[in-house]
């Protein structure tokens, strides 16, 4: 089994960088951050509390505007505002499925796609995710892990450059080892037979295609097959 060190995993994709690790959301070293946000923006408990706690009324006051302009937000899509009093240049508000309504992995790699294109269209080079829809909406980790996965490696197969450059996704003990598991598992075994062993993955981008926000389309291989040592180079 593959050791984990310090509850932090990093995944080098060309000169872009995706880390998994044990962290609070609201003290990620990023540009922007991601809330786990409901249709109608009103933050009310969990990581969206302490954001508007932190912020401050004003998150709340541009979120009902948006809202009373827009309408309330579907699964999959997703708004921003500023971040008040957290260090941030914005808070992303993606809307995340409730586990039964259905297409619930499609609808999180939708938010999380629109939350990178977000990025780049505004050049915010960094982005900090929680584990979207696994607290009160109650998506078992390993959809939340597979999801965002593929939405964040296809959004970055599609670009040769450009924003982010970074991208942390902040877990708990608890969710920790089910996301790395599914990172694992979400991995292409060809794209890793090519790569050495002794740092972390690094992987050629692909030129052409054109990202379809929410749409993503990508190879999978169980990453099963390889030796321990090949996967202790991958998964760091």
């Amino acid at each position: 089994m593959t050791k984990i060190k310090n509850n932090r995993m990093q995944f080098l994709f060309a000169d872009r960088e995706l880390i998994l690790m044990v962290a609070d959301l609201l003290t990620a070293p990023v540009d922007v951050i991601v809330n786990p946000a409901n249709g109608s923006l009103f933050h009310g408990g969990g990581v969206a509390g302490q954001i508007l706690q932190q912020g401050g009324e004003q998150v709340q006051e541009e979120s009902d505007l948006f809202i009373k302009e827009h309408g309330v937000l579907e699964s999959g899509m997703v708004a921003f505002t500023t971040a008040g009093n957290l260090p941030y240049q914005a808070v992303i508000h993606a809307v995340g499925p409730k586990m039964g309504e259905g297409g619930e992995q499609e609808k999180i790699q939708q938010a999380v796609s629109r939350s990178l294109q977000l990025c780049d269209m505004h050049g915010w080079k960094s982005v900090a995710f929680p584990a979207i829809s696994t607290g009160i909406f109650s998506v078992p980790v390993e959809v939340s892990a597979a999801a965002m996965f593929t939405a964040i490696t296809s959004f970055w197969d599609a670009r040769s450059e450009g924003a982010p450059e970074k991208v942390i996704i902040c877990l708990t003990k608890n969710t920790f080892q089910s996301f790395f598991d599914a990172f694992r598992e979400k991995s292409s075994l060809s794209e890793v037979e090519s790569l050495p062993t002794n740092d972390a993955a690094s992987i050629p981008h692909k030129e052409g295609g054109e990202l379809k926000i929410g749409i993503v389309d990508i190879s999978e291989q169980d990453i099963s097959d390889l030796g321990s040592d090949e996967i202790d180079g991958w998964f760091k």
